[in-house]
């Protein structure tokens, strides 16, 4: 029997007789105590019909959301004490019986999770914004994993009504919408708490005219993407929002952002800028508490994973004591020292690895693993807190290609010293989450780690290609092994072909389908287009069929990623990606024309284009 679940069971003592899920039915109370209960079973074998029940003690258990689970001929006993915990025993229930076809084997599963505050971010903000029905959809996902709190990474998609320009270009939500993705997840013991950036990364908005007011300008007078604290009308417009936040979310913890803001310190020097940030946050901090809030907000002010914008570790104790730090560092590292140093000053500290998506083709399943296993165990039992950070940079990359990653800070949430391999894991994610073996898995490894087939070691350069203006030479460090790619892209293709007919969660394999799609144009891009101008007529011509070709492929993939988006998706930030699509089709095309038609190719050919 299959007993390798996400995220990993604590302690099993088994019997060896087995039982038939489907011979078992909720007990009325059940049904009552978890209103979605039935539907939740219903994912697997479970039918309603059986004879025996399936019945809830109310036993405390050591850990609040910690149950223990009784599975035996006659009766299966949920022993737990508080909503969270007889829901994690169903769904743990619900995973059994999906893994191992209906067929139970009776014993003991004590279970508990190591960390209290099990939570993705989720970046809304630059790219996709899901449907309502999407969002409901990640929300019963992540629930079948343990998490606990979802949050939304907002720069521009809450609709204010205080300020109807703020994201008037986004595809953003309402507070209707929020309150009613509120009260649902509450049923799937989820806690939708936004992260609403108030300071930095407003690059959006500081795009729209009325707002560039209230942004930071720089020396040449260049708006920046830093609300000023020192503008006198930054201030009333906060309150109203978070008027209008609370409003969507409830009280509760608010996570306030204030990461990178390079330009604080650039505009206004370390000192000054230092302070200014304090004084700012501290106000939020104290406007929050009126309203039954508290406030969570990034930790790389003082505690820097890279740049030169912070103002020292120290100055963190000059904000209120209850202020809830998260420390983000994605880097895969032996030790992670500014951990230990938060605790010791007495902070209160929430660990964030990240998902390893953004500005790629798909998650870096192995630099995440690496990241969170070893972040959550420099945490040591010190941190209650964990959020599984993902980001759009780019904009153009689903956000279905996070799911390796969120169910790698599920179960090293659940689990912080996890007894999984990475070879292991990779394996039980792909039976859990798309029900494939492991030649199946096997056979996706190269689309989530094309770099290792490169030999490179940023994990950002190829990615960067794929748009990179096609008049300009191919200066791609590792060009002479992108041809590696295709065959292995090749193969992907055709095995996620064939897999998309056995997968129920087919948005994911769509997502991973797009991204093989995408990582073979771009390596044939660099393989076909010359890193030098031709040196004569016949050497331009021949280069043609091949840019054509590449075109067409192209546009093939265009109308696959617009499917895609839209499955899933609002209209958001679609045109910018389509854009770019477009301007690299005719940027080919234009091309290919240089090459039949120019007479004057060494002076005038494609690649001079821009100087004249």
């Amino acid at each position: 029997m299959n007993y390798n679940i996400i995220p990993e069971l604590k302690k099993i003592t088994l019997t060896g007789e087995t039982v038939t899920f489907s011979d078992y039915v909720l007990s009325p109370a059940l049904k009552n105590f978890v209103s979605v209960s039935e539907n939740w079973l219903q994912a697997g074998s479970y039918t309603g019909l059986g004879a025996r029940p399936i019945q809830h003690n109310a036993i405390a258990c050591d850990h609040e959301e910690g149950y223990r689970l009784v599975i035996a001929e006659d009766a299966i006993t949920i022993e737990a004490n508080t909503f969270g915990g007889v829901f994690y025993a169903l769904t743990t229930l619900s995973e059994l019986d999906r893994l191992n076809d209906g067929q139970l084997t009776c014993g003991t599963i004590e279970d508990h999770p190591d960390m209290d505050f099990r939570a993705i971010s989720d970046d809304i903000s630059r790219g996709q914004v899901s449907t309502f029905e999407h969002f409901k959809t990640i929300i019963r996902r992540l629930a079948r994993y343990k998490y606990n709190v979802y949050m939304p990474y907002i720069e521009d998609v809450f609709k204010l009504k205080c300020c109807p320009d703020w994201g008037k270009y986004s595809d953003g939500l309402t507070c209707t919408e929020w309150h009613a993705l509120t009260e649902y997840a509450a049923s799937y013991h989820i806690s939708v708490r936004p992260i609403i950036n108030l300071l930095g990364h407003f690059d959006k908005n500081a795009g729209i005219k009325s707002l560039q007011a209230i942004t930071i300008h720089d020396d040449k007078g260049t708006p920046t993407s830093v609300i000023d604290p020192l503008n006198p009308a930054v201030k009333p417009l906060i309150l109203n929002i978070l008027d209008e936040v609370i409003e969507a979310f409830g009280p509760g913890v608010i996570h306030v952002g204030g990461d990178e803001p390079c330009s604080i310190t650039e505009v206004y020097g370390k000192e000054k800028g230092g302070q200014l940030f304090i004084d700012y946050f501290t106000w939020v901090h104290d406007e929050l508490a009126k309203r039954d809030c508290s406030m969570m907000m990034y930790a790389d002010f003082f505690a820097p994973p890279w740049g030169d914008y912070a103002v020292g570790l120290e100055r963190a104790l000059e904000l209120p004591h209850d202020v809830n730090f998260v420390f983000w560092d994605y880097a895969p590292r032996a030790s992670y020292p500014y951990v230990e140093k938060l605790h010791e000053i007495g902070l209160t500290v929430t660990v964030s690895p990240g998902t390893w998506a953004w500005n790629r083709f798909s998650c870096d399943m192995k630099v995440c693993w690496d990241n969170t296993v070893g972040l959550l165990r420099a945490a040591n039992g010190n941190s209650n807190y964990m959020l599984m950070s993902s980001w759009g940079d780019g904009g153009d990359c689903s956000r279905e290609l996070n799911w390796p990653g969120f169910l790698i800070g599920a179960n090293c949430a659940w689990a912080t010293e996890t007894n999984y391999t990475f070879e292991e894991f990779y394996h039980i994610y792909h039976a859990v989450f798309l029900g494939l073996n492991k030649e199946e898995a096997a056979s996706l490894n190269a689309v989530y780690h094309y770099d290792r087939v490169l030999g490179l070691e940023d994990n950002f350069i190829f990615k960067n290609e794929m748009y990179k203006c096609a008049l300009e030479p191919i200066t791609f460090a590792a060009r002479d092994k992108a041809h590696l790619l295709i065959p292995e892209m090749e193969k992907a293709i055709a095995s996620i072909q064939t897999l998309k007919a056995k997968v129920e969660e087919n948005t994911i394999l769509d997502a991973l389908y797009l991204s093989a799609k995408r990582i073979l144009f771009t390596a044939k891009k660099i393989s076909y287009l010359p890193a030098t101008p031709p040196t004569s007529r016949e050497e331009a011509k021949a280069y043609i069929s091949d840019i054509l070709a590449l075109a067409c492929e192209l546009e093939t993939v265009r109308h696959y990623h617009e499917k895609v988006w839209f499955d899933t998706n609002r209209l958001s930030d679609w045109n910018y990606v389509d854009m770019l699509y477009l301007d690299l089709r005719d940027e080919l095309t234009r091309l290919a024309r240089h090459m039949a038609n120019d007479k004057n190719f060494n002076k005038n050919l494609a690649f001079h284009v821009f100087q004249g």
